[in-house]
């Protein structure tokens, strides 16, 4: 499953809808368009329909103003695995909000969702909303498996090579600076170098949590010299706060999807996708930085702004088709 498969399933989760080594560059996916329910009339808002028997109108025991706490029944009873519910969550849901069946349960989701949407302006807003949630219940569990392998040992320096260090040498290396000279700098042989890469590279082939990963790429992207590198470290400051960014894009998202095009296109043709990116003038740790932003960027405005992102990907890939006629790019994003 490519990364825009991943983001484009989880936009479909959270908005309210009636269905349900260095570190490499970091394409930031185009967006999707969300499908929302039908609104609810505003009549049926204030009044619920008596003739019927299941009211149009029912918020159960749902309190509009903590639309946290609906999030997270919504998470519970939609969706299984890692983050969703199971059958005992999704029964003591029921019994704290007074929900009767899974057909109330429904009446109860979109009459709460039409609620927030008539608060907030729109059911986009309220996605996105949800959306940005779910990305605090994403770092809060992350920070809690770090916890966990910090406990267990897993960041124990290899030779004297911290982790961090190791990343940070290795940012540089990426970023073009000599190699035997920053290992002399820092007063590592070679043969311990190499050790300690093997060692930290099947600790984290070997970690399914992610958690040295996530530690790998916080200190690679903290010892950016890019020009991008403040982007990236404001993007993990954002992310672990979960809030919106400080700093406006660098550049917009035409411009960083053209590029994202141009490599495709090169490496379909049999060229160099790094040349591609020079001829952008970016280098391999410009692109990564790039890509740590506009990542998160996305994730914070992708259901609320999907138009607009749908529209700007339709003409960067139609410029590119009429740019390298009969070259069919494999490009992560798809409508």
């Amino acid at each position: 499953m490519g990364l825009f498969d991943k983001m484009k399933k989880i936009a479909e989760t959270v908005a309210p809808a009636k269905q349900q080594s260095a570190v490499q560059p970091q394409h930031a996916p185009a967006p999707v368009p969300v499908p929302v329910p039908e609104p609810v009339p505003e009549a049926v808002i204030e009044e619920d329909d008596a003739g019927d028997d299941e009211p149009a109108f029912d918020i159960a025991g749902f309190d509009p103003d903590d639309e946290e706490s609906f999030f997270h029944a919504v998470l519970h009873m939609e969706s299984e695995g890692q983050f969703g519910g199971t059958d005992e969550s999704r029964a003591e849901i029921c019994e704290r909000y007074g929900i009767r069946d899974r057909s109330h349960w429904h009446t109860v989701k979109e009459s709460v969702y039409a609620l927030l949407a008539r608060k907030h302006g729109s059911y986009d807003e309220v996605g996105q909303r949800e959306m940005n949630w779910r990305q605090k219940q994403m770092t809060a569990h992350m920070t809690g498996q770090v916890a966990n392998m910090q406990a267990k040992g897993g960041f124990e320096p290899v030779e004297g090579v911290s982790l961090e260090a190791w990343a940070a040498i290795n940012a540089k290396i990426v970023g073009g600076a000599n190699h035997e000279d920053l290992l002399k700098g820092a007063g590592i042989d070679p043969g311990r170098w190499k050790r300690a890469s093997d060692e930290w590279n099947a600790r984290m082939a070997r970690d399914t949590t992610f958690a040295i990963a996530q530690i790998y790429g916080n200190a690679f992207q903290a010892a950016s010299q890019g020009q991008y590198g403040d982007y990236a470290r404001e993007a993990a400051a954002a992310r672990a706060e979960n809030r919106d960014l400080k700093l406006e894009p660098p550049m917009s998202y035409e411009q960083y999807y053209t590029i994202m095009y141009e490599q495709a296109y090169a490496a379909k043709q049999g060229k160099d996708p790094v040349a591609a990116l020079k001829a952008c003038g970016l280098t391999i740790i410009d692109w990564t930085d790039l890509g740590t932003f506009f990542g998160y960027h996305f994730h914070r405005t992708a259901v609320r702004e999907w138009k607009h992102y749908e529209a700007i990907h339709k003409k960067v890939e139609a410029e590119m088709a009429a740019k390298y006629p009969g070259v069919k790019a494999d490009v992560d994003i798809s409508f």
